[in-house]
């Protein structure tokens, strides 16, 4: 699998998007009505594939961050197996939302908390209202580079092209 290349991405569109389709793709597990929300959200969607995700956008998604554009991003391997490879969710994030645009990854309460697949989910914090791009407020404020003495961990060797 990759390590920070997550291939190249193209645009793509659903395959037998029906509510029908839904309810059988879900084996009968959820009403004609929830596969009628389930079938406009993925209308909504904007999906890209590369030779190793899947990755949908959702432009319009509902958030509590007034005065910004949050994208949600779902993503899953086209193997279906699991990713966790945090150097190819970020180079997905780079090439679909842009290399300075901050995403998050929740980690719900779990109350909230849904399992039911090997897919991630990335919100991206777009322009806000003022036309600037935002930064989240947690996590490192300044960039490290690798082998500047200031990092001694030990490291996995980038497959892809050195950062």
């Amino acid at each position: 699998m990759p390590n920070g290349n997550a291939g190249t991405f193209y645009r793509a569109e659903y395959k037998d998007l029906t509510p029908e389709q839904i309810m059988k793709d879900f084996e009968g597990e959820i009403s004609i009505n929830e596969a009628r929300r389930f079938c406009e959200q993925l209308k909504r969607e904007v999906l890209y594939l590369s030779e190793h995700y899947q990755v949908a956008i959702d432009k319009h998604t509902q958030h509590g961050f007034k005065g910004m554009l949050v994208w949600h991003l779902s993503i899953k391997r086209r193997d279906k197996e699991a990713i966790m490879d945090w150097r190819d969710l970020q180079d997905i994030k780079n090439k679909l939302v842009g290399e300075e645009t901050e995403a998050i990854q929740l980690f719900p309460a779990e109350s909230r908390c849904v399992d039911s697949a090997n897919q991630y989910h990335l919100y991206a914090f777009m322009k806000a209202a003022e036309g600037r791009q935002p930064k989240i407020p947690v996590g490192w404020t300044s960039s490290y580079k690798r082998n500047d003495g200031l990092i001694t961990g030990k490291q996995r060797p980038f497959d892809a092209k050195e950062k």
